[in-house]
């Protein structure tokens, strides 16, 4: 959600940057700013000035990329000040003329309506409308020359109800978002979102050269509890799991409901023998507690990317998902045999100990 709310700000900062640029491309043909006049006059530097950093918001090079990553409203901040200053110096300019005036409120107008379907916090609001303030200040107390545009009357309505609306947009991505993202039954991640996040997360290990392990994790015998005690049953039981794996893993690490009763778990830097000591910790107390007193067991496969040299994250999900297989597969084998032994079926299977080294097991 955070990585859609950044792109999202992001873009239509971009939008923004492009209907500045053009503006001022555009408006000399109509305020006469092209005259050869204008051209030392600090409106004329200015306007090229602001063009500039439009352009190079357009290009994402006004702010460096890790600067975006952590404050992703900078590239508008920019603009906004930008425009800003421009209303400022062209006001104060004996040279520029009413028209000019106006194309410099109009663009701050339209930068402050654009302002409005941004999805930004109330914080990264107000910061984006210092500007604005500064320059209603400025208007307010020394008679700012605006055109045939009132400014000051404008921005006041404008301000409040354009920050408000950024807030109902961040409001309506944040739900939108958490519907994508957020499975309904079991409250782990979605599939669509694993599989963008396990692209992410992949890359990022391989930046940093750091150890990534995928766990493939499938519910035991799940379709006969859905037989015996019905579907309504069955999802209640896949809520439990979905509990117990949220909460029982770090915050780092992200769990997806892959697909009906199987899940999956992202584990950045963390290698295989780690991976194998913490899905023992996870499902030693069982995922959830059945009406007959057992507990729920699934099997379970790891594949890390550079103890089994991965290059790509869905050869990583598939090499879990095979491994899983083959787990569930020896846990059949092993219980028909110690059923075939026994002369009655087998007891349920205790969990792993923590010796044991393999990537791919049953466990409870």
């Amino acid at each position: 959600m955070h990585l859609r709310r950044k792109e999202s700000i992001q873009l239509s900062a971009r939008f923004a940057a492009l209907f500045v640029l053009v503006l001022t491309v555009a408006i000399p043909f109509w305020d006469g700013a092209f005259s050869v006049d204008m051209w030392l006059s600090q409106t004329f530097m200015m306007r090229i000035l602001v063009a500039a950093i439009a352009l190079a918001v357009i290009t994402n090079r006004a702010v460096r990329a890790r600067w975006r990553r952590r404050f992703p409203y900078l590239p508008m901040l920019l603009l906004v000040v930008a425009a800003s200053l421009l209303c400022v110096f062209g006001g104060n300019d004996p040279m520029a003329t009413a028209k000019m005036h106006s194309s410099h409120s109009f663009m701050v107008i339209g930068l402050v309506v654009m302002t409005a379907i941004m999805p930004v916090t109330l914080a990264e609001a107000g910061i984006l409308s210092v500007p604005i303030f500064a320059l209603l200040i400025v208007g307010g107390q020394g008679g700012l020359a605006t055109g045939l545009v009132p400014l000051e009357i404008l921005l006041a309505v404008l301000l409040p109800l354009a920050v408000f609306s950024a807030l109902v947009q961040l409001y309506r991505t944040i739900t939108a978002a958490h519907e994508i993202a957020i499975d309904p039954l079991t409250g782990c991640y979605t599939r669509a979102f694993g599989m963008e996040m396990i692209k992410v997360t992949f890359d990022s290990a391989v930046r940093k050269k750091a150890p990534f392990t995928v766990a493939f994790i499938d519910l035991d015998d799940f379709k006969q509890i859905n037989d015996q005690y019905g579907h309504d049953y069955g999802d209640r039981i896949l809520g439990e799991v979905g509990d117990s794996l949220m909460n029982r893993f770090r915050r780092s690490d992200l769990v997806v409901r892959w697909g009906g009763e199987e899940f999956l778990v992202l584990l950045p830097e963390l290698d295989m023998p780690k991976a194998n000591e913490v899905l023992e910790r996870v499902m030693a107390p069982g995922l959830a507690e059945l009406k007959n007193g057992q507990l729920q067991k699934a099997s379970v496969g790891l594949s890390e990317r550079l103890e089994d040299a991965i290059a790509l994250p869905q050869n990583l999900i598939e090499l879990a998902d095979r491994r899983m297989y083959d787990a569930k597969k020896r846990r059949d084998h092993d219980d028909m045999i110690a059923g075939g032994l026994a002369g009655r079926n087998a007891p349920a299977r205790k969990s792993c100990g923590p010796n044991v080294p393999s990537a791919d097991h049953g466990v409870n």
